[in-house]
């Protein structure tokens, strides 16, 4: 859901994601379940979270080494 908006592009780097309380509605999910895919996005490294601001998209990876 969140991953696949990432990267279709919909949710820019450093724009905001739903918050889980947003998630929940959207999707008819529990508490849990939204907690949970924030905290694997995070873990991932696909977001990131500023405490009283949000959650927003991580910037792309630019250390990976590019195709020559």
């Amino acid at each position: 859901m969140i991953r696949e908006r990432i990267t279709a592009g919909t949710y820019r780097p450093a724009s905001r994601v739903p918050s889980e309380n947003d998630l929940m509605q959207e999707f008819g999910i529990a508490r849990m379940t939204a907690h949970k895919v924030m905290r694997a996005l995070r873990e991932e490294g696909a977001i990131y979270t500023v405490r009283g601001m949000g959650s927003f998209v991580s910037p792309p990876d630019t250390t990976a080494p590019s195709e020559a």
